[in-house]
């Protein structure tokens, strides 16, 4: 190893310098625990801070910036960032470089729109769709618009809370003991009837509303079905909700129907309608899938009103 005036040289490992003899401009550190004084503490975020897109569209790249940097920031693919901006290889930013970003859910304003009403179309709050759009007071929208939709859900406006999505719907019925009751016995259910609302999928009800394994409540009930299979509305209602934020529920739907009551399906499989698309009773809305917490293709089915959860047989013959 090659000497340095007044001691070693430090040692290089990749990007990393250690002092083996402590040399000017290389100072050791005192780690002991009888220091005079405690050691600083440095806390390093793990992740980037997320920032809702201005309403322009518009974003300046910072100091230490990359493409992916960027995406995590604003909750957009890093591919969007490289399309919208024609970045080539080696896909390389600059501090002080203006970038164009497309939000994931943007929304165009039609005749009858207002911050009201496409907050409860949306699941998001009023306050974040105007914030994010730059709209003040009164809060008037224009024919035309293009709003950005703010990727964070406010289920409070569908009066539907985030804590009821949190259920274990598919966890397994728990084993049989001694002194358990005898399980109810299983029922076939199909999408028919004269009622207001109706069975949403045809299969065998394998998790029954209340009570559920390990102590949790399910407040809906499960269906079994073939993937594949016709999940229908199970009254006339609109598209409140599409989405797979909710990583329990995989891919989920909520549906607004007059009263004040909100319908769920979850786990599905491929989704046929749209947020805001108005749907009649037994239209067609996806199909039985195994996304989410599930092992076995189902549909996870709940009634609320009010937040809620209502046992669905009260409500279906």
């Amino acid at each position: 190893m090659a000497l340095q005036q007044g001691g070693l040289r430090p040692l290089m490992i990749g990007a990393f310098v250690i002092c083996l003899v402590p040399l000017a401009g290389c100072k050791t550190p005192n780690l002991s625990l009888t220091r005079d004084t405690p050691a600083p503490v440095l806390n390093a975020p793990l992740r980037q801070a997320r920032e809702a897109i201005p309403p322009d569209g518009r974003v300046t790249v910072r100091d230490g910036d990359n493409i992916y940097a960027i995406a995590a920031r604003y909750g957009v693919p890093p591919t969007s960032i490289i399309r919208d901006n024609q970045i080539g290889p080696p896909y390389a930013v600059v501090v002080g470089q203006a970038l164009r970003l497309t939000p994931p859910r943007v929304h165009i304003v039609g005749p009858e729109d207002t911050i009201y009403s496409l907050s409860q179309r949306y699941a998001v709050s009023q306050y974040q769709l105007a914030e994010a759009n730059g709209v003040d007071a009164p809060f008037t929208l224009e024919v035309g618009q293009r709003l950005n939709l703010p990727d964070r859900l406010d289920f409070s406006v569908l009066d539907v809370a985030p804590e009821a999505t949190t259920i274990a719907a598919a966890v397994a019925t728990p084993p049989p003991t001694p002194s358990a009751t005898p399980a109810v016995r299983k029922r076939f259910v199909a999408p028919s009837g004269t009622g207001a609302f109706r069975w949403p999928v045809e299969g065998e009800i394998v998790a029954e509303f209340g009570p559920a394994a390990r102590g949790v409540h399910n407040d809906g009930v499960n269906i079994a079905a073939a993937a594949g299979t016709d999940v229908r509305a199970a009254a006339r209602g609109t598209v409140a909700f599409v989405g797979r934020e909710i990583k329990s529920f995989g891919t989920l739907i909520l549906v607004k129907h007059d009263g004040g009551i909100i319908t769920a399906y979850a786990h599905l499989g491929d989704v046929l309608v749209k947020e805001g698309d108005v749907i009649e009773v037994g239209q067609k809305i996806a199909t039985v899938g195994q996304t989410g917490k599930v092992d076995t293709p189902q549909l996870h089915f709940e009634i609320r009103q009010s937040r809620k959860p209502i046992d669905p047989r009260t409500l279906i013959a």
